[in-house]
């Protein structure tokens, strides 16, 4: 009898929990320290606040995408941001379990995705809190891509703990599809097959005596 067709909820959750766990922590996360930024940095308004060379806090309203894109444009990013969310479920749904790293860096994606989401639909815009106080390489220097004009911005704009969750995902994601898959049982031990057994040749009859002259 062949075994039965997997429900969505199980082809969701079993032996997927690696994916599960990895977007609550990391949201978790997002929202806890969102929330202790609103209640610390968010009073000190603009100023920078350092924690370590290179490193400071800084608080930021952001209404766009990245590097200020779409700037203003909260419901369109709302639905950019809901349909990559789908994909990545849609990923997870179908991926193999076996596959650890890319159910994790699913994992991270979705909740990056999640966590921004979340404030631009509750708040209008999302809570940024991290800042690399320090000038880019090669700042003011611009390029073309896709018909945009781009410039390296002299600072990397605020982020916070959702967008390093999206970039690290994104990385491992990239690093993964460096791989090679394994063809199939690859890596499994060769079955021994049974030498054949050499045919002996045929023994000589005797040879009777030769009767003896009298």
């Amino acid at each position: 009898m062949a075994d039965a067709k997997p429900t969505v909820v199980q082809a969701l959750f079993t032996r997927k929990l690696v994916f599960w766990v990895c977007l609550v922590v990391a949201l978790v996360a997002d929202l806890a320290t969102k929330a202790w930024a609103e209640a610390v940095v968010k009073p000190t308004g603009d100023a920078i606040t350092p924690v370590m060379p290179g490193l400071a806090w800084k608080w930021a309203e952001n209404e766009g995408a990245a590097f200020s894109m779409f700037h203003g444009r909260v419901g369109f990013l709302v639905v950019v941001a809901s349909a990559v969310l789908l994909a990545v479920v849609w990923y997870a749904f179908r991926a193999d379990p076996r596959r650890r790293w890319y159910l994790l860096a699913l994992g991270l994606v979705a909740s990056g995705a999640i966590g921004n989401l979340y404030d631009r639909i509750a708040l209008g815009a999302v809570r940024d809190f991290i800042f690399f106080d320090f000038d880019l390489p090669l700042w003011g220097k611009g390029f073309g891509l896709f018909g945009y004009e781009f410039r390296i911005p002299q600072r990397w704009p605020v982020f916070n703990v959702a967008d390093i969750a999206i970039f690290a995902g994104v990385g491992i994601l990239m690093l993964h599809s460096f791989r090679k898959e394994e063809a199939p049982g690859a890596g499994k031990p060769a079955e021994t097959q049974p030498e054949p057994v050499k045919a002996s040749a045929p023994r000589p009859e005797p040879q009777p005596a030769p009767a003896e002259t009298v």
